[in-house]
């Protein structure tokens, strides 16, 4: 008893007392059980982290499993070390089935949540047109409407989305509209007349119910790559020309050129980032543009390539998309310094909210890069790359879980989740089933909630799910 009391364990295998290890468990729901070897296993609670420990085991192989009815399983084999704890802080079970939330808005191809996790704007095909409907979360009721003769909105197609203000009283909607090119003589005749798309940004304020049309309010053509301004209200970023600008809504003619030949710009905390040609250089500024602005590299690993995006965690980690679709990764790292292509075909990719990871895909592959060290098991290095998955169908709605060891995708009817953690193997399960070709899957880690669009009939519609179990914040 006093050995047992220290931690030790009678090993009959080799007839000596050893130290024991221990298995620690945090998993999602609470109230779940254990099993080392089949067994359920008596775990000691841990209110303040809220983790089950199994002690007193002998160190070994194990197989652990946890369960929960009405949950698929979870399970792991692992290695247990003597005073050394195996642990599992993000073990997520998948219920059998969700219950299903309808919005009861049929027609739903795109769907697009407010920052204040409010209102959803849907946007819809309507006669001739396109029809953005304003609806509330919470009642699940719609407000207001807008519609846009002509003009169709497709993010696939455009490759920019519908974006709210931050203080929800603006959207920019970008639309595709057609028109007949105008007649070209050649060899004496005139060309018959063809069709040909061209873009405009309509902007609809939620406050007075209106839109106007943004290329009509700037006196520009051509302009691309609206954002809002995060910290003031009512001023928006656009690109013209190779020009960055910001403006005032509310006042027509208050334009302010931010800089000139530039291929691609992002937004963080209070700064402004933008790529600058021919270069490809990196500078910062202040939102406003009015301070000096600080030049932030000195060259690019592919400095004959136009830059599509940027998309800036810091001025330390800054990630960058060219026409190509190659990924290049500015990582100012703890050990070293990382300037380098680390992706081809990339789709698009996703900083964790801390930083530290770098969550990027293909049509058929899932990866992570890691910008720090991570030293929560399973232990990664600072410039590491995990494969997380790949398959030969295309795979579509790539996006961080909130505890960011967890993915969230959708492959073919199917939405689902898998685990970062690659000891044994990555458990990966089936969400939900969907039926619709082209859904559009959103996770909202602020609501828990997974949103996406399903077939209700002939029609798409909006759902939603309670993702994932509730936590009960005392513990298990």
């Amino acid at each position: 008893m006093v050995m047992q009391a220290r931690g030790y364990r009678f090993d009959f295998t080799r007839g000596i007392f050893v130290y024991s290890g221990t298995v620690s468990i945090k998993s999602n729901p609470q109230n779940a059980t254990i099993e080392i070897d089949g067994q359920p296993a008596k775990a000691s609670l841990s209110r303040i982290n809220r983790f089950a420990n199994v002690t007193g085991l002998i160190p070994g192989n194990y197989d652990v499993k946890v369960i929960s009815d009405g949950f698929k399983p979870w399970s792991k084999k692992t290695e247990v070390h003597s005073g050394i704890a195996s642990e599992f802080w993000n073990v997520l079970l998948i219920k059998n089935s969700y219950d299903r939330t309808a919005y009861n808005i049929p027609g739903t191809s795109q769907f697009f949540i407010s920052p204040k996790n409010k209102s959803i704007a849907i946007a819809k095909p309507a006669d001739f047109g396109t029809e953005i409907d304003i609806v509330d979360i919470g009642n699940k009721t719609t407000g207001q409407k807008f519609n846009f003769a002509e003009g169709s909105f497709s993010n696939e197609e455009l490759k920019e989305n519908i974006e709210w203000s931050p203080q929800e009283n603006f959207l920019s909607i970008p639309l595709k509209f057609t028109r007949a090119k105008k007649p070209v003589l050649v060899k004496g005749r005139l060309t018959k007349p063809e069709e040909e798309n061209y873009y405009q940004y309509m902007v609809a304020n939620l406050d007075d119910g209106t839109s106007f049309k943004l290329n009509d309010f700037l006196d520009k053509e051509t302009i691309s790559h609206v954002r809002w301004d995060p910290k003031e209200k009512n001023f928006l970023f656009f690109l013209s020309d190779n020009s960055l600008y910001r403006t005032n809504l509310l006042e027509k003619g208050n334009v302010t050129l931010i800089a000139e030949n530039i291929s691609a710009y992002d937004l963080s905390g209070s700064q402004i980032y933008y790529v600058q040609l021919p270069n490809n250089l990196v500078f910062k500024t202040s939102l406003d543009g009015q301070t000096e602005r600080i030049q932030l590299t000195s060259g690019f690993p592919l400095a004959d390539k136009t830059i599509d995006k940027m998309i800036v965690y810091d001025d330390d980690r800054i990630a960058f998309l060219d026409q190509d679709k190659e990924l290049v990764i500015f990582n100012y790292g703890e050990h070293a310094d990382y300037f380098k292509k680390i992706g081809e075909a990339i789709e698009d990719v996703q900083f964790s909210n801390d930083g530290k990871k770098l969550l990027y895909w293909t049509a058929n592959e899932i990866s992570v890069y890691f910008l720090r060290d991570w030293n929560v098991q399973p232990n990664r290095a600072e410039d590491e790359i995990n494969t997380i998955t790949r398959y030969s169908e295309n795979i579509r709605n790539v996006q961080w879980f909130k505890d960011y060891e967890n993915v969230i995708f959708s492959l073919g009817d199917k939405i689902k989740i898998i685990e970062l953690d690659s000891r044994d193997h990555r458990n990966c399960n089936e969400i939900t089933n969907i039926n619709l070709a082209n859904s559009l899957i959103t996770y909202n880690d602020s609501l828990e909630y997974l949103f996406f669009t399903d077939k209700n009939g002939d029609a798409s519609e909006l759902y939603s799910i309670v993702f994932p179990e509730p936590t009960n914040i005392l513990g298990f």
